[in-house]
């Protein structure tokens, strides 16, 4: 068994360069990777492959400069596999891009039994492109009025499915229950039955 087929997973071991040395500006990304029927290199180049410019198949359509920005396998340590990714890969600011690049479909792959993305390097170009928070913890602090003890949150519940008046009502009861922060749960956004705009006012 293979990524793809016997005679494809060998082209994963393009994307395997052992003397491959990361530049400042490649994202580095350190996978725990343990393969299932293909030896672990194949694997760590089927990773690299499938969450940069390679693909399952042949194709008709990839031009020369495509390989450019291919991935490179640049340490195995046992089932510890690290691959540096090309800045061009990704858009600036733009973290679900980077993530679903990384952290997407390569979980899918059949021939391996367990993968885990164990950390990110971000180089400094690409973290120069997100703002930050806002006010960060000092400036919260300072928002709030509460210098020194720990802050108190919570996430309204059920996430998703109140209208904002009942979302309202819950938050408010938060704070008067001593909680100095309330958070929307990541899946409410501004759908039709809970607006942000109206859920913030």
């Amino acid at each position: 068994m293979s990524l793809a087929g016997e005679d494809y997973s060998l082209k994963y071991l393009d994307f395997v360069d052992l003397t491959y040395k990361p530049k400042e500006s490649d994202l580095i990304c350190t996978f725990l990777v343990e393969p299932q029927g293909i030896n672990l290199k194949e694997a760590a180049g089927g990773v690299a492959a499938e969450s940069s410019v390679g693909t399952w198949t042949e194709l008709t359509t990839e031009k020369p400069y495509v390989k450019r920005l291919a991935a490179h396998v640049y340490s195995i340590d046992g089932s510890i596999v690290k691959i540096a990714y090309s800045i061009e890969l990704f858009e600036s600011a733009n973290m679900p891009n980077i993530l679903s690049s990384v952290a997407g479909n390569v979980f899918g792959l059949k021939a391996l039994k367990n993968l885990r993305l164990l950390d990110i390097e971000f180089p400094k170009q690409l973290l120069a492109s997100f703002k930050g928070p806002a006010f960060g913890i000092a400036g919260i602090r300072k928002l709030l009025k509460i210098p020194k003890r720990p802050l108190v949150g919570t996430i309204i519940k059920p996430k998703l499915g109140l209208e904002t008046k009942d979302h309202a009502k819950v938050a408010y009861e938060a704070w008067l229950g001593g909680c100095d922060i309330v958070k929307d749960d990541e899946n409410l956004s501004s759908q039709k039955f809970n607006p942000f705009e109206t859920r913030l006012t």
